[in-house]
C-alpha cells in the first residue's frame, strides 16, 4: 500500500525514527513543497493512506474526487476546515484526527502576554540601536484576564493565570456558570468580560455563531488598556473594526497569530501598528507537538488500516 505525507516543509516527519513502525505495510514517500493543485493530484491519487500536516493542503470536493484509492485520510490535529466534509462523506472517505497542539498554544498565549506587558519587542530594537531606554512594564498580578472559549487551550490559560496571580473570568456561547465554578473561574457575561479584562484571550472554534464575533461595537466596550490575544482563526474577530480600534487608541494593543488571509497582504495595516505582536499561525507548531502528531497519526494508521479497528474516525 501507498502512504503519502504531504506538508513536511520543516522535514521533521521524514527523518523521524517512529515511520520504522509503517514501512512493513507501506511504501513512504514524503513531500516537502507547496504544489499546485494539478501536481497534488498526481501526488495523491494512487495513494491508499495521507497524512497531512495540519491544515496545510486542501482537500477540495475536486482533490478527493480523484484520490481513487483512499482508504484514510490521518489528519494531524483535530482541526478539518481544510477538507470538504460533505464530499469525504459521500465519497465514504473515513477521516481519522489526533489531539490539537493546545499546550503549545497556551505557551504562545503567554509568550504575546509577556512580549506585550514587559514591553518587549520594543526593548529589544532599542538597545540593539545602541539606547538604553528608560520604559515601564505591567505586571501581570492582580490583573484580570478574560477567555473566551473555556477549552483545553481556555483552561490551560486559566492555569497560568493563576500563577501569575491573575483573577480569570471567561465567557464562550454555550459555557455556564456551573462549569466556570468546577473551574475556580468567574463566570461573566460577554459585554462583561469585555468592559473588565486588561488581556483578552480568544480560544474559540471557528463556526457560524463565532464568525466575526468581537466587532465595531465589542472594540468600544474595552479597556483602553486592553490587550487582544487571537490564536484561534482569524475571522473571529472584524479584522476591520480592530485596526480602527488600534488607530483610535481605544485598545492598548493586539498579538495575533491567525488572520482572516494567511499569509497576511503585504499592504495590511496591521503590519505597521507598533503595538501588535504578529506570528504567522505557528500557535500550534513546536518540536513536541509534530512528534505527537505523528505519533498518534500512526497509531491511527495501524489501527484503522493494518488491524481493521477503527479509532478516531471523526465521520461516517
Amino acid at each position: 500500500m501507498k502512504l503519502v505525507i504531504l506538508d513536511d516543509w520543516e522535514y521533521t516527519f521524514a527523518t523521524n525514527p517512529l515511520l520504522n513502525q509503517l514501512k512493513g505495510y507501506f511504501d513512504i514517500t514524503v513531500y516537502h513543497d507547496k504544489p499546485e493543485q494539478i501536481e497534488l493530484i498526481k501526488r495523491i491519487q494512487e495513494a491508499d493512506v495521507i497524512i497531512p500536516i495540519r491544515e496545510r493542503t486542501r482537500f477540495t470536493k475536486q482533490v478527493l474526487q480523484e484520490m481513487k484509492k483512499i482508504k484514510l485520510i490521518a489528519q494531524t490535529g483535530g482541526g478539518v476546515a481544510h477538507i470538504d466534509m460533505s464530499e469525504a462523506n459521500r465519497l465514504r472517505i473515513p477521516i481519522a484526527t489526533t489531539a490539537g497542539g493546545s499546550r503549545a498554544v497556551v505557551e504562545l498565549i503567554f509568550g504575546f502576554i509577556l512580549a506585550f506587558s514587559r514591553k518587549l519587542v520594543t526593548l529589544d530594537r532599542q538597545v540593539k540601536s545602541g539606547e538604553w531606554p528608560e520604559i515601564l512594564g505591567t505586571s501581570l498580578e492582580n490583573k484580570t484576564i478574560g477567555i473566551i472559549g473555556l477549552g483545553n487551550i481556555g483552561n490551560g490559560v486559566a492555569t497560568i493565570a493563576k500563577a501569575f496571580g491573575m483573577r480569570v473570568i471567561a465567557w464562550s456561547p454555550r459555557l455556564t456558570q456551573e462549569r466556570t465554578m468546577a473551574e475556580g473561574v468567574e463566570y461573566k457575561t460577554l459585554v462583561e468580560l469585555l468592559q473588565q479584562a486588561h488581556y483578552i484571550s480568544i480560544n474559540l472554534r471557528l463556526v457560524p455563531e463565532t464568525r466575526s464575533l468581537l466587532r465595531k461595537e465589542h472594540f468600544e466596550l474595552m479597556r483602553r488598556d486592553a490587550f487582544l490575544i487571537n490564536t484561534s482563526r482569524g475571522e473571529i474577530i472584524d479584522e476591520n473594526a480592530l485596526c480602527e480600534a488600534l488607530e483610535q487608541k481605544k485598545i492598548a494593543g493586539a498579538g495575533l497569530d491567525v488572520f482572516t488571509h494567511e499569509p497576511i497582504p503585504s499592504d495590511h495595516p496591521l503590519l505597521h501598528f507598533e503595538n501588535v505582536i504578529l506570528s504567522p499561525h505557528i500557535g500550534w507548531k513546536t518540536d513536541l507537538m509534530l512528534q505527537h502528531f505523528l505519533e498518534q497519526a500512526i497509531e491511527n494508521i495501524i489501527s484503522n488500516i493494518v488491524h481493521q479497528n477503527p479509532r478516531n474516525i471523526i465521520n461516517l
